[in-house]
């Protein structure tokens, strides 16, 4: 639109109509500006969360084709599925607002080239008229004679000046259709790329739709089958509640006491406590890859009916093998080994504590002052080969969830 208005801007000379004309393709470039600079936005934020989905698409790929290595039903397996559709269907639904946003894109770009054929078709009408009045006018007539013919000397001025504006007029008439028509040949150019686009977008659309209803197909054949294995995951619930029971109280009674002591020994947290706060929403993840496999609080039971599970903190299933990081500076306050649980590391960052439980190895020692991304240890992977590690957050009342202080992997429509 910039374009038509720097080519149609000359036209100051112009007749009636064409001012008609030009004030209307003046408003609409200027309406019609401000909608391409937010499309181009918009589209390039649905671009960007495009990638971030793909990229989460693909971490997720290689945790559950690790979740088949050695049991091809288990509920690690199912969460991973469970994740894959979300992010297949998050993908599809980015893919939807980028069709509609080249629908209306177009839709405009019409209105554009249907504007521009009637201006064109007046512009030469106009122009066809100019010719005919020549024509006719000129029939017999000798423009020498014309002016010569003059019976002063201002009279033969303006007639030479009447011919010369006349000439001017029609020169500007076939510039004026040159410019349009110009500019006509580039807008139809650009919504045909725009079509083209569209058709790519719903070519992908299409993929993607069949690889959720596979995914589909799957999630429904992996909970009937884990439905008839009901008595086995309700046992291994019951010692998951009960090992984890006995790590949140080691977990808070360590926690306790390290406050205790800061209080006799008249530690001011303030400033670290301050720093901590300030990066909520904005903590890098304590792995690489993965995601939220279980969430913060009370939530339902992936496949037992009427059955709850209360997280304090949140699960992060990830690939093997995966070193954890720490998420803020801080001192290694306890590492603690509970069965079941495998090891945990806490972290003191002022009022607030981060452990890490769940891991195999450690690379640290209690007491030790550690940096944002420092290596803590490697994941430990259970018996149907899952990685997933344990992240929670205590402040001074208590655990929060720390979904909500992790920034997003995903920029959300």
């Amino acid at each position: 639109m910039n374009r038509l208005v720097s080519h149609l801007a000359f036209q100051k000379g112009m007749s009636g109509s064409n001012r008609l004309i030009f004030i209307f393709f003046i408003c609409m470039a200027t309406i019609l500006g401000g909608n391409n600079a937010f499309a181009q936005n918009e589209r390039a934020r649905l671009e960007q969360q495009k990638a971030d989905i793909l990229r989460k698409i693909k971490e997720n790929e290689k945790i559950l084709s690790q979740t088949a290595e050695k049991r091809n039903s288990s509920l690690g397996r199912l969460k991973a599925l469970n994740n894959q559709i979300s992010s297949r269907s998050s993908l599809i639904q980015a893919i939807n607002s980028e069709v509609s946003l080249l629908d209306e894109e177009i839709a405009e770009d019409q209105s554009i080239i249907d504007a521009m054929e009637e201006d064109l078709k007046a512009l030469k009408a106009e122009y066809a008229q100019m010719i005919y009045a020549t024509q006719k006018s000129s029939s017999g007539f000798n423009q020498l004679t014309f002016i010569f013919a003059s019976s002063t000397f201002n009279q033969l001025f303006m007639r030479m000046k009447y011919i010369k504006q006349y000439g001017d007029a029609r020169q500007k008439q076939v510039k004026q259709i040159e410019i349009v028509q110009q500019n006509l040949n580039e807008q139809i150019a650009e919504i045909e790329v725009q079509k083209e686009s569209k058709q790519s977008l719903l070519n992908d659309e299409l993929t993607e739709n069949q690889k959720l209803q596979g995914l589909q197909v799957e999630q429904r054949r992996l909970v009937s089958q884990l439905e008839q294995e009901e008595n086995r995951i309700r046992q291994e619930l019951e010692k998951q509640r009960e090992s984890e029971r006995l790590l949140n109280e080691k977990i808070e009674d360590i926690i306790e006491a390290e406050r205790r002591a800061a209080a006799l020994a008249n530690v001011n947290m303030e400033a670290l406590t301050t720093a901590f706060e300030k990066e909520k929403g904005k903590l890098p993840w304590p792995v690489e890859e993965g995601f939220v496999s279980s969430k913060f609080g009370l939530h339902s039971h992936p496949t037992l009916k009427r059955v709850q599970i209360n997280n304090k903190g949140i699960d992060i299933q990830t690939s093997n093998d995966a070193y954890v990081k720490a998420v803020f500076p801080g001192k290694i306050i306890a590492i603690q080994s509970i069965q079941g649980q495998g090891i945990t590391v806490i972290i003191q960052h002022g009022d607030y504590y981060t452990s890490y439980s769940r891991l195999k190895a450690v690379t640290v020692q209690k007491g030790q002052q550690i940096q944002s991304g420092s290596v803590l240890g490697q994941v430990l992977t259970n018996s149907e080969n899952v990685s997933e590690i344990k992240f929670r957050i205590n402040a001074s009342n208590g655990t929060v969830n720390p979904e909500s202080w992790l920034q997003s992997k995903i920029n959300k429509p």
